[in-house]
């Protein structure tokens, strides 16, 4: 059955408005950012490439990013050469837009597979939860590695609920097992416990399982180790990065022993064994999260319904679901927790809930049926309106990316380029910029340097006239007399005014959210950033 063309342009169009009213990055993009900016400016001049000076906190594999950036390419060339493309950042956020388109063709076949298996209700719905919810459609284009990671896992389940030849069955095992081996390892846990239920069930034997393994990982090594070493071995060991050029070979291992074994990431905090039961994967799925709790309503129907919920709810279960208790099992017993570890989970989840909403809309009881269709069609808006109240306030979590157009109207008696309520003054002179360390965790990118040369035809000319930027990390820069002697302007989360600097503009962004307001919920704004110019 063939997608309806709405809901296929919709599935490209929600994740694409998410990139464009939330053009910027935080740090944790960083990486794999920077280097599709390399790729699209320095190409094969590797000496410029930005992690030779910020390899960042673990060695990362390059292979996803410069297919990012050879896939992004033609796109910025094209949008360069007809006007469309006027600034750096326009640039980047045509890397993310390309990203997410990625993600939303891996969603239409997917969304495809489930309309050809089990109808067109199960089908919809399932794309209407998953375009309803915040995270997947928001950071479909964002270059953390699980988006990366995310457009290929999705794909792969498509592949093994539509198709249950051997060989289909066995090329999206393979699949999976070079993105656990290249992108993100932890997805060992959702590919193992699936190996296992493929076997079990007669989907795959126990050679082609072998084989799909060994290809899917050993193939994807002999093509990623060869790039990984000539990139990292000139910079490794770094002083940010105590890592020998070896490790760089499986750069995901290394990071893996880093992180877990060694208790790396527990820098960054712990969180209880059941936090991604009962604080995850609530936010995760939203709407869907209660439709799950009725998950033994979707096999009500009997005989000819039996090819909606009931059909869907059982085939997942029984391929899918070990995939996912062993994800969310295994990432339970590690002490750091995000929820991006565990988002490979939620397409799966969300096709369940699908199975249940129709269920629900089919219920066979007339005394039931409008209040199930009722109760279906409120958890959506609910989960719409999660996500735009998210969506408003994370557009307004980015105050490093909105320095750029700060720095262009404090340094011209032009019109005010300031957004709303950013204080601004005029006719600064700017040559040489240090960003502290806030800017660069919450939007300021290599895109955002407007004014930095570029001779690529994947970028436009770059503003005039030329300015130097630095995001060096020297902790002495944090002295205002010291960076007084290099730079003309900062931008800071600190508080100079008074020591031989003038603030000439800030950045307003949420300090929070707390019970208040017309609504009951109130967003908290304060200065984020300032812009201070030498005195």
């Amino acid at each position: 059955m063939p997608l309806s063309r709405l809901l296929a342009l919709t599935l490209f169009a929600v994740p694409a408005a998410h990139v464009l009213v939330a053009p910027y990055t935080k740090v944790e993009e960083s990486f794999n950012l920077h280097a599709v900016h390399d790729v699209l400016k320095h190409g094969l001049d590797f000496a410029k490439w930005d992690h030779r000076t910020f390899p960042g906190a673990v060695p990362r594999s390059f292979l996803p990013p410069v297919l990012l950036g050879v896939l992004t390419y033609p796109f910025s060339v094209a949008g360069v050469s007809l006007g469309l493309i006027r600034t750096s950042v326009d640039v980047q956020i045509t890397v993310r837009l390309v990203l997410a388109a990625a993600a939303s063709l891996s969603l239409v076949h997917l969304t495809t597979t489930l309309a050809q298996r089990y109808g067109a209700l199960t089908s919809n719905l399932f794309a209407l939860l998953s375009l309803a919810q915040f995270h997947i459609p928001f950071y479909a284009g964002r270059t953390l590695p699980n988006s990366l990671a995310l457009p290929g896992v999705i794909y792969a389940i498509s592949l093994i609920l539509r198709d249950e030849s051997r060989r289909i069955t066995a090329s999206a095992l393979a699949l999976l097992t070079a993105i656990a081996t290249v992108i993100r390892l932890e997805l060992a846990l959702f590919v193992l416990p699936l190996a296992a239920a493929l076997l079990l069930f007669g989907r795959l034997t126990f050679t082609s399982t072998l084989v799909a393994g060994l290809a899917g990982g050993i193939g994807s090594l002999a093509i990623s180790a060869p790039l990984d070493y000539f990139l990292w071995a000139p910079v490794l060991p770094h002083p940010s990065l105590p890592f020998k050029p070896a490790h760089a070979l499986w750069p995901e291992l290394s990071a893996a022993r880093f992180n877990v074994v060694e208790g790396g990431a527990d820098a960054w905090g712990r969180s209880p064994a059941h936090w991604y039961a009962t604080r995850a994967l609530p936010k995760l799925l939203a709407g869907a999260a209660p439709l799950l709790l009725l998950l033994p309503l979707a096999g009500v129907r009997k005989g000819r319904y039996a090819m909606g919920g009931s059909r869907a709810a059982g085939e997942v279960l029984r391929l899918l679901g070990p995939a996912v208790l062993g994800l969310i099992g295994g990432l339970s017993a590690v002490g750091h927790k995000e929820w991006r570890f565990i988002v490979y989970a939620v397409p799966v989840l969300n096709i369940l809930a699908a199975a249940v909403a129709a269920s629900l809309w089919s219920l066979p009881y007339k005394q039931l049926h409008l209040l199930a269709r009722l109760g279906v069609v409120g958890l959506l808006c609910a989960t719409a309106a999660i996500t735009a109240l998210s969506t408003y306030v994370s557009m307004h979590n980015y105050p490093g990316g909105q320095v750029w157009r700060i720095l262009e109207a404090v340094s011209r008696p032009g019109p005010d380029l300031c957004d709303p309520g950013d204080q601004c003054q005029y006719d600064v002179l700017v040559h040489a910029i240090h960003y502290h360390n806030l800017p660069l965790q919450t939007g300021a990118t290599l895109f955002t340097f407007t004014h930095a040369p570029s001779s690529s035809p994947a970028f436009p000319e770059p503003l005039e006239p030329a300015w130097e930027y630095s995001k060096t990390e020297d902790a002495a820069l944090v002295d205002p007399a010291v960076a007084a002697e290099a730079f003309d302007v900062v931008v800071t989360e600190l508080a100079w005014e008074g020591a031989g600097w003038e603030r000439v503009g800030a950045v307003y962004g949420v300090e929070g959210m707390g019970r208040g307001g017309k609504w009951g919920i109130e967003v908290k704004w304060t200065t984020r950033l300032s812009v201070y110019r030498r005195l």
